[in-house]
């Protein structure tokens, strides 16, 4: 499990290193339900320990609305507060919308704060990261597995 949480890790991260900020290359509008699977956690009680969905109290069940539009314009809603209300466009942000590859990032004003979405279309993955108290010893993440099925999909 760590080596699949490393890979995922080194894979997210230099994907947002090598790319632009801002690179949406289709438009679309899709609807997706999402379930819950796994749940990681690293905070001063748990070291990435992760919890089964049936181990924990969370919402388990998601409806994302994703719309992407060139040149510059993505959004996630469904998944949390700050990814539906969190519009302005900072140079730490990150959208990227490319065939199968949804990649969206917010990092807060004060950079305390951010929230990380990778979703493939193809195969309905999707992994969403939270991180709180960034750039200090305590800061905390959580880290959504879900499996998501395309429920609508439109090309306008």
């Amino acid at each position: 499990m760590k080596i699949i949480f490393s890979i995922v890790i080194l894979l997210f991260s230099s994907s947002i290193s090598f790319s632009k900020n801002t690179d949406i290359i289709h438009d679309f509008k899709i609807t997706f339900d999402c379930k819950l699977e796994k749940i990681m956690i690293k905070n001063k009680d748990f070291n990435y320990q992760t919890f089964t969905a049936d181990n924990i109290e969370v919402d388990k069940k998601k409806v994302l609305k994703v719309v992407a539009a060139q040149p510059s314009k993505l959004t996630i809603n469904g998944l949390s507060e700050f990814i539906d209300t969190y519009s302005d466009i900072s140079k730490d942000d990150v959208r990227i919308a490319k065939n199968d590859t949804i990649l969206f990032k917010n990092i807060d004003k004060e950079k305390k704060y951010s929230e990380s979405v990778f979703l493939n279309r193809s195969t309905g993955e999707l992994i969403h990261e939270v991180t709180k108290n960034m750039n200090t010893k305590d800061n905390e993440k959580y880290i959504s597995f879900f499996g998501c099925n395309n429920k609508w999909k439109s090309n306008n």
